[in-house]
C-alpha cells in the first residue's frame, strides 16, 4: 500500500486513549474456553496503539509485548501502562515486529488489522508464534441500528475527509489472512457511557475527522456533537453501543 498509515493517528493519542471503548472481559472467557488461555501465555499485541487491548491482558497478569509504529501512540501507552511490570513496548510494524521467532503464545490485534498488509502480516505472525500459538483479532463495531448511533454516524459521514482506502475485514479477507485455515467467530455486546467531552473526543479519535488544529471545521463539528448530546443525554451522559467481533484461529 502506498500510503504510510502509521502516521495517520499522530496527534490523536489522548482522544484515542480516553474516548475509545475498552474491550470486554468476555474476550478472556472465550480464550479460556477455546484455547485454555491463562496468565502464563505470552501475548504480542500488534498495532497496540495506546494500549487499550494490551491492558486487558496485563490486568490478567499476562506478559504483553506491545508493537506499535506510531511514536505518539506508543509513548502514550508506555506512560499509561508503565505501572504493569510485564509490559514491554516495541517500535515495530505488523510486517516487521522485531519480536523473536517462535516466542509468542497469542498474537492479538485490536481495531487494526485493516491497516496491515494481509500476506506480509500473516507471514510475520506465523514466524513469531509458537507452533501451537493462536491469533485473536478484535473489533469494536458501532451498532448503527440504535437511533443515537445512527445520528452519530450521520455526523461522522458529514465531516469525514481523506478516509484511508483499506480493505473490509470480511470472510474473504480473513480466509486470506488465516491461509484458508478454519477460524472461529464470536460476538459480544459492548457499551460505553460518555460525557460531552468524551463524545467529542470519541468522534475526533478517528484519523479522518477534523482535529482541533482545523479550527473552522472542528468548531462546526463541535456544534453538531453538542446538539446530538443534548438530544440524548441522561444524567449527563450518552450511551454508545457496539458489537465486539472476535476472530480466533491458527496460522500453523
Amino acid at each position: 500500500m502506498s500510503e504510510d498509515f502509521t502516521k495517520r493517528f499522530t496527534g490523536r493519542a489522548l482522544f484515542y486513549s480516553t474516548s475509545r471503548p475498552g474491550y470486554p472481559n468476555r474476550i478472556l472467557d472465550i480464550l479460556r474456553t477455546e484455547i485454555g488461555f491463562d496468565e502464563t501465555y505470552v501475548v504480542a499485541d500488534i498495532g497496540s496503539g495506546t494500549g487499550l487491548l494490551s491492558e486487558l491482558f496485563l490486568t490478567n497478569c499476562n506478559r504483553v509485548i506491545g508493537v506499535e509504529p506510531n511514536n505518539d501512540m506508543r509513548i502514550y501507552a508506555e506512560k499509561s501502562l508503565g505501572k504493569f511490570p510485564k509490559f514491554l513496548s516495541v517500535k515495530g510494524t505488523a510486517e516487521h515486529t522485531s519480536v523473536e521467532t517462535a516466542n509468542i503464545d497469542l498474537v492479538t490485534v485490536g481495531q487494526a488489522l485493516h491497516w496491515f498488509d494481509c500476506e506480509a502480516a500473516s507471514k510475520e505472525f506465523a514466524r513469531i508464534l509458537k507452533p501451537n500459538g493462536y491469533v485473536c483479532i478484535v473489533y469494536n463495531d458501532r451498532n448503527n441500528e440504535d437511533p443515537f448511533m445512527k445520528e452519530y454516524d450521520e455526523i461522522v459521514s458529514k465531516y469525514a475527509r481523506n478516509r484511508a482506502n483499506v480493505p473490509t475485514i470480511d470472510h474473504a479477507y480473513l480466509s486470506r489472512f488465516f491461509k484458508n485455515r478454519k477460524y472461529s467467530k464470536f460476538s459480544i455486546h459492548n457499551e460505553q457511557f460518555l460525557e460531552f467531552e468524551g463524545l467529542l473526543g470519541r468522534m475526533t479519535s478517528a484519523s479522518y475527522m477534523p482535529s482541533p488544529s482545523d479550527e473552522k471545521r472542528f468548531a462546526a463539528l463541535k456544534e453538531d456533537v453538542a446538539r446530538l448530546f443534548r438530544s440524548y443525554e441522561e444524567l449527563g451522559k450518552v450511551r454508545m453501543l457496539y458489537e465486539t467481533r472476535v476472530f480466533l484461529g491458527r496460522l500453523h
